[in-house]
């Protein structure tokens, strides 16, 4: 139980005089006090302004207060940095680091907390850019190779389709069938990762998304999983999008694969398109606005955690090495100007929207 105090002051015993205590109130880093117990006994205003917290709160109930849940707390008598995952009064997360010293002449220590939420996410995103261009590199080599055999794969197949394309038995036509739409899946799955090997930017235009979208659900329906339904829904009077129809096409393909395998036991997988009035500046085109396509689907959805790092390379609650799709994917978007956001819940489902510029009314006619 943490001693008892109000305010600024600290609890009883503590080995601080007026002089000292002033200087830790001053003090612009969020500081503390720590008992031999590692019992809070003096917060200064800093600390109360970084947790959002009154000084008699975190007396009172220590770190724990703001400890976010399922993290891990800090120990206030280990010597060393300490990062824990925290949650300010008004339910902000980020990431803290505790250190303390000892107090000279005395059994207690003196802590500071920082917020290093900044730096740890520059650290995610250059950790998560090193494995992209790992992923870029890789897949470039793979892809290559992968078409040289496929080529082979291809030529064989157009020779038995004219060989034996007029024989009757049922399972030399199945056999041929099958074989020519295998290659033909492995040879969008080349293309696929060889645009997103590639650095340079795709040629873009403006491409009308319901058009694209209503071709592309009138190709994937037959072929979708039994107890999957397919819903489509278009925006009137959607302007055209800045984009590259070709990589739209891949990148939803590998959504709605993504799509059915969430969804074993059958389920909704919806197309639908979208409008961001003009004004939002998340894009470098702001004044024409953001149109987009979103691919929603009622499966099994993502915890927090794995929606945190769902578009990072080889991220996958599925088997491993099924997680390059998404990476793909936010690739060939960044390739065009364009965003992928998530939105998942777990027993839920996912909705991924790709968001692209509007296309300027002048390049409609």
């Amino acid at each position: 139980m943490a001693q008892p105090g109000t305010g600024h002051g600290a609890g009883p015993g503590a080995p601080l005089t007026d002089e000292a205590r002033r200087l830790l109130d001053a003090l612009p880093t969020a500081s503390l006090l720590f008992d031999a117990e590692g019992r809070i006994l003096h917060v200064n205003p800093s600390a109360e302004r970084l947790t959002g917290f009154p000084a008699a709160d975190l007396i009172a109930r220590g770190l724990d207060l703001i400890l976010a849940p399922r993290g891990s707390a800090p120990d206030p008598l280990q010597d060393g940095d300490q990062e824990f995952p925290a949650t300010g009064a008004d339910g902000t997360s980020f990431w803290a680091c505790l250190t303390t010293v000892p107090l000279p002449g005395s059994a207690c220590r003196v802590g500071q907390i920082l917020n290093v939420t900044g730096r740890r996410e520059a650290e995610g995103a250059l950790a998560l850019s090193r494995q992209r261009e790992a992923l870029g590199l890789l897949t470039n080599s793979v892809a290559h190779e992968f078409n040289n055999f496929l080529q082979i794969l291809i030529g064989y197949i157009d020779g038995l389709k004219r060989r034996l394309g007029d024989r009757q038995e049922p399972f030399i036509q199945r056999a041929i069938s099958r074989s020519a739409d295998a290659t033909e899946r492995a040879a969008i799955l080349t293309r696929q990762l060889l645009a997103y090997s590639r650095r340079i930017a795709p040629e873009v235009r403006a491409v009308d998304l319901d058009a694209i979208v209503a071709e592309l659900a009138g190709r994937l329906a037959p072929d979708l999983p039994p107890g999957i339904r397919l819903v489509v829904s278009a925006t009137p009077g959607l302007p055209r999008a800045i984009s590259n129809p070709t990589q739209i096409e891949f990148a939803l393909r590998h959504l709605v694969a993504n799509a059915c395998e969430a969804m074993p036991s059958g389920g909704t997988l919806t197309l639908s398109t979208f409008r961001v009035d003009p004004g939002d500046r998340a894009m470098q085109q702001p004044d024409e606005g953001i149109v987009g396509i979103a691919v929603a689907d009622t499966g099994q959805g993502m915890s927090p955690e794995m929606l945190a790092r769902a578009l990072a390379p080889f991220q996958t609650s599925r088997e491993a090495g099924r997680g390059a799709g998404l990476a793909i994917v936010h690739g060939l978007m960044k390739r065009q100007n364009g965003t992928i956001t998530l939105d998942s819940r777990p027993a839920e489902g996912t909705q991924v929207r790709l968001s692209f510029p509007a296309a300027p009314d002048r390049t409609l006619h």
